[in-house]
């Protein structure tokens, strides 16, 4: 019976460690890839690791309001992801044609954070007005993998 016992415990810890390992590295290997978010105005990010650190490349549409939608946002964010959470600083904004990395510096204390989740990015609480530099454009919501 003890025999039993032990290796039922023993099982039990070996797959909380694997499943702890795989849904860390599992998160940071998948969050890699282009996520689409189609309500409050179209956006795209782009989430790539580089040897340093995550790069969110970002491309925000303005809300439709007819004739008074405002024009697109882009912006960098770079930091890191721990566990399911992105935290980084925005490092250049006014991007938009191509995610290039042009643009200008963004002022400094500029913050994204998102989490992310099945396939998808959460972005809640995000300071679209100075990332992009005025009303109009919308930076939370959910974004969904398109491809990696």
């Amino acid at each position: 019976m003890r025999k039993i016992i032990f290796a039922a415990a023993g099982f039990a810890i070996a797959a909380t460690a694997f499943a702890t390992a795989t849904a860390a590295m599992s998160v940071q290997d998948v969050a890699a890839g282009t996520y689409v978010r189609r309500d409050n105005g179209e956006a795209t990010l782009v989430v790539k690791r580089t040897s340093e650190h995550w790069r969110v490349s970002a491309a925000i549409g303005g809300v439709p309001n007819g004739a008074a939608t405002v024009g697109d946002c882009g912006f960098i964010a770079e930091g890191t992801i721990t566990g399911r959470a992105f935290e980084g600083k925005v490092t250049r904004v006014n991007i938009v044609a191509d995610l290039d990395e042009e643009g200008d510096a963004a002022k400094p204390g500029l913050g994204l954070a998102f989490s992310v989740d099945n396939g998808a990015i959460t972005i809640r609480g995000a300071d679209a007005a100075a990332i992009c530099g005025g009303g109009g454009s919308v930076i939370d919501g959910v974004y969904k993998r398109r491809s990696h």
